[in-house]
């Protein structure tokens, strides 16, 4: 692949899913301090920590309506 011969491509591993959001807010505090993180609602508890403890400001966008489905129409209005 090109993108490895001109050693464009990393990887990372973690342990868990909670691993792998601090490895990406320390991340992006790094690389784009500042950026905005988006995280849906529900979420699990910690999530919006993570991303507060390297630095960055989160966000809540809709997810699911209240019997559990895509509320794809909440989830594009907080996007937008």
């Amino acid at each position: 692949s090109p993108l490895i011969k001109e050693k464009k491509v990393a990887v990372v591993q973690s342990l868990s899913g909670t691993g792998a959001l601090r490895i990406a807010a320390e991340f992006l505090s790094i690389y784009k301090p500042g950026v905005p993180v988006y995280v849906s609602d529900p979420t699990w508890g910690n999530h919006h920590q993570i991303f507060k403890k390297a630095g960055l400001q989160t966000h809540s966008y809709r997810y699911l309506t209240k019997d559990m489905k895509l509320d794809i129409d909440g989830m594009l209005a907080d996007l937008k």
